[in-house]
């Protein structure tokens, strides 16, 4: 289990790095789903619980947590929704100043 908590440390901070180091805005927009991701995965982890009260049958062994999932489902769609969005401003900013990186972007707002 602790290896699974191990993954999702890797996939944000992988995803952290690259949200930063990265000037191009769709590949910030890829690392900011792979940091998602790895919150996600980090939850669905924390989920996982052997004596869960809802659950009463020995039919079920390993399960998690049906209520925390039901709100990673609410994010994922929010996620989702928000990603689309940051897109669609990127496709503006796109036909705008005819590029994706960042600094080209901030030199062309300041003058």
């Amino acid at each position: 289990m602790e290896l699974y908590f191990i993954y999702s440390y890797i996939i944000i901070i992988l995803g952290f790095f690259g949200l930063i180091l990265k000037k191009d805005l769709i590949m910030k927009l890829f690392f900011l789903s792979i940091f998602q991701s790895g919150i996600l995965l980090f939850f669905v982890v924390l989920a996982y619980d052997k004596n869960i009260p809802i659950i009463t049958s020995d039919i079920v062994k390993d399960a998690a947590d049906p209520l925390i999932h039901s709100f990673l489902l609410t994010v994922i769609v929010i996620g989702f929704a928000t990603i689309s969005l940051s897109l669609v401003y990127i496709m503006i900013l796109a036909e705008k100043f005819k590029t994706h990186n960042v600094d080209i972007i901030e030199e062309e707002l300041e003058k």
